[in-house]
């Protein structure tokens, strides 16, 4: 005798495809109501952790700014692309915001 068929004659209840079917729609309902609660407590969080991290947040002053990009840079060497690309990366880690290339010249 199968386990399923013991339950189901102890319960008293018959089991059968339409009752299933019923069991199977309501455990997909509570699996993606779940979903729906852990999605929404998550962004209240990120809500909050950015509202506070706003209020703290502050804005880098530029002491010289650039009035006039040239349009192109000469890039003779793989060197001294690296070396532009290292700066780059440097100010923007230092700046935390978004920084563009507007003029490169070699110091001798």
């Amino acid at each position: 005798m199968n386990l399923i068929k013991l339950l189901a004659i102890l319960d008293g209840s018959q089991r059968d495809f339409g009752n299933g079917a019923i069991v199977c729609l309501v455990a997909i309902l509570i699996v993606f109501s779940v979903l729906l609660v852990i999605i929404l407590a998550t962004s209240v969080v990120s809500i909050i952790i950015n509202k506070l991290q706003s209020k703290t947040k502050v804005e880098p002053v530029m002491n010289n700014p650039v009035s006039k990009p040239s349009l192109a840079i000469d890039v003779n060497d793989e060197d001294m692309m690296a070396a532009i690309l290292v700066a780059t990366i440097d100010y923007r880690n230092e700046v935390k915001q978004d920084v563009r290339v507007v003029s490169v010249r070699e110091v001798r």
